[in-house]
């Protein structure tokens, strides 16, 4: 995000972060459940280890607090992380959004009783 941004707040998960790990002239605040491994390559920055959800007046004032000028997060689908989204419109910062993997078609079952008959075919 360089020439957009020189403060970025990333939540895309510990494995993304390498990633990233070469803009030594940015600065990433960089929210996650559980730390990077100790051999982890991590970009410049701050981390902070929460557990969400969090609300928008918490996101709104995060943002404020480390001066953030831009948004990447990892596109979770769910309603629990948008508060974040909601406080960077009103901030008026922008967001990248990145998409998940697509799943690969695979056999879908209903019932526990269906899923033992499914693994008893393959057997």
């Amino acid at each position: 995000m360089p020439g957009i941004a020189q403060r970025i707040f990333l939540t895309i998960g510990r494995q993304e972060l390498a990633a990233f790990a070469h803009l030594q002239d940015l600065w990433f605040l960089m929210r996650m459940i559980d730390p990077p491994l100790s051999d982890a390559v991590v970009p410049p920055g701050k981390l902070l280890l929460e557990r969400g959800p969090f609300s928008l007046d918490e996101e709104r004032s995060l943002l404020q607090q480390y001066e953030i000028e831009a948004i990447v997060s990892k596109n979770s689908g769910g309603h629990a992380t948008y508060a974040k989204i909601v406080a960077a419109r009103e901030i008026k910062i922008p967001v990248v959004m990145v998409q998940r993997p697509r799943i690969p078609c695979s056999e879908r079952v209903e019932t526990l009783e269906d899923a033992i008959a499914w693994i008893v075919s393959v057997l």
